[in-house]
């Protein structure tokens, strides 16, 4: 009988070590962040696109302030990547990203979402935003993700 004990407490303690790890596991690293900043008139093809996506309704992120758009060298495009390092046993899926926005920025648009980072890996996300030019490039990234079901959030600051 003191047997039988001693092995369901190793089993229990066993359990609660795996459970404690998975639980520990599940938040993901910020391995790196990086902003890229360019501006809008030297990337006519993808200004044009964004515009005309504006003007016939189907643009697919979210409008932060409105702005005069008839000028492109007014406003940049800011590229805000973060790598990720997955060092739990599961993965971490519909993972998002989202910029703090500031007074300067227009238009917040995200280039992976649904993205899905297996156990013991890294990938990137990015995300983009239009700011007006001239303006303060670091910003504060949020990245949110389910790891079994469950939600988590991280945070970093960009510069």
């Amino acid at each position: 009988m003191k047997k039988l004990a001693l092995m369901l407490l190793v089993i229990m303690f066993a359990a609660l070590g795996t459970a404690l790890y998975l639980r520990v596991g599940a938040q993901l690293i910020v391995a790196g962040a990086s902003v890229g900043v360019r501006g809008a008139h030297t990337d006519a093809d993808a200004w044009a696109s964004l515009y005309v996506e504006l003007t016939d309704g189907t643009f697919q992120g979210r409008v932060l302030s409105e702005a005069d758009m008839t000028n492109a060298e007014d406003y940049e495009f800011r590229t805000y990547s973060v790598r990720l390092r997955n060092l739990g046993m599961l993965k971490a899926e519909w993972i998002s990203i989202s910029v703090r926005a500031e007074e300067a920025d227009v238009i917040e648009y995200g280039e992976s979402r649904g993205f899905t980072l297996a156990a013991f890996s890294s990938g990137t996300i990015s995300g983009t935003v239009l700011s007006r030019a001239g303006s303060d490039a670091a910003r504060v990234v949020t990245v949110r993700y389910y790891v079994f079901g469950r939600p988590f959030t991280v945070e970093t600051l960009v510069r």
